[in-house]
This record gives structure tokens, C-alpha cells and sequence, in this order.
């Protein structure tokens, strides 16, 4: 677990920071530590799917090591158009988690990696004991999804 806290905090401070990291800047170590108590790990392999379009599971991950593509197939339906690359220290499956829907693209895996899985009800549980640090982390969720879609927004105007 150790490991984890330190990729994301490394992520977060990093002067060349990404913007789609997550970034609690009041948690401290143990913080990250008992919300990673409610996830499970999970590695990953180059050109690996970790994310199929129309999935109904409502799970979020957090990719802790690796690179991954967030895409969409194209009208041939026997290639897939990236949108997006996520690095570690970022999410991935945000809209699914937050709306229930089935998962609306394709993520595969760029370089071999591992995720941390948040399954929704694992989340409330994380929620009811720590509440302060649940309304900590839905804010930095809601500031990648709100990125993620001001880029979406600036690319369609193009």
C-alpha cells in the first residue's frame, strides 16, 4: 500500500504536474492509506482492455502505475480513436461511477501498469467512516470530470 500513497502524492506535487491527477493536498499518508484499504489492486499488461464500452459495472479506478487510452470505436466498428491518455496518479470509469449508466468508451492499457479498484459500495463504506475525506475526494473527482469535459467541449467546438 505503501507504494500507492507514495505514486499519488508524487503525482500531485510533481512541478510538471499533470492536471488530470487526482490532488488531496490535506491528506496525509494515512489518509491515503485507509481509502486504499477499500480498493483492490490490479495489474495490468500492454494492450490489456480494462474498460469495455457498455459495461454496467459502476467501479472507479485509480491508476496507480503505467499509461492507459480512453477511446471509442470508429465507424468501422474494427478500430478504436483514442481521446484520451491517462497517466498514473489519475482515475478512470469517473462517469459510470457517478451516474450508474453503462461505461460510455473503451480503455486499454498503453504500457503495463496497475489500477486500484474502488467498487461503489466500497465507497460508502468509505464514506460513512470518513466522511470528510469522501467529500475530499468526490471534489477531486469532480474537478477531473469537469477538465475532462472542457477538453471534450474545446475539441467539438474545433
Amino acid at each position: 500500500m505503501q507504494n500507492y500513497v507514495e505514486a499519488f502524492i508524487r503525482a500531485a506535487e510533481s512541478e510538471r504536474r499533470d492536471p488530470d491527477v487526482v490532488v488531496l493536498p490535506g491528506w496525509r499518508e494515512a489518509d491515503w492509506l485507509q481509502f486504499f484499504g477499500h480498493t483492490r489492486p490490479r495489474r495490468f499488461k500492454a494492450s490489456e482492455v480494462l474498460i469495455q464500452r457498455g459495461d454496467t459495472d459502476r467501479a472507479l479506478h485509480f491508476v496507480a502505475a503505467g499509461r492507459v487510452e480512453v477511446g471509442v470505436s470508429n465507424y468501422d466498428g474494427l478500430s478504436m480513436s483514442p481521446l484520451a491518455h491517462i497517466a498514473a496518479g489519475s482515475v478512470i470509469g469517473e462517469q459510470s461511477f457517478f451516474d450508474g449508466q453503462p461505461r460510455s468508451a473503451n480503455v486499454w492499457a498503453v504500457t503495463e501498469g496497475e489500477v486500484l479498484t474502488l467498487v461503489f459500495a466500497e465507497f460508502e463504506r468509505f464514506a460513512a467512516a470518513e466522511p470528510a475525506l469522501a467529500r475530499d475526494l468526490l471534489f477531486a473527482l469532480a474537478r477531473i470530470l469537469s477538465l475532462r469535459l472542457r477538453n471534450t467541449t474545446f475539441r467539438v467546438r474545433r
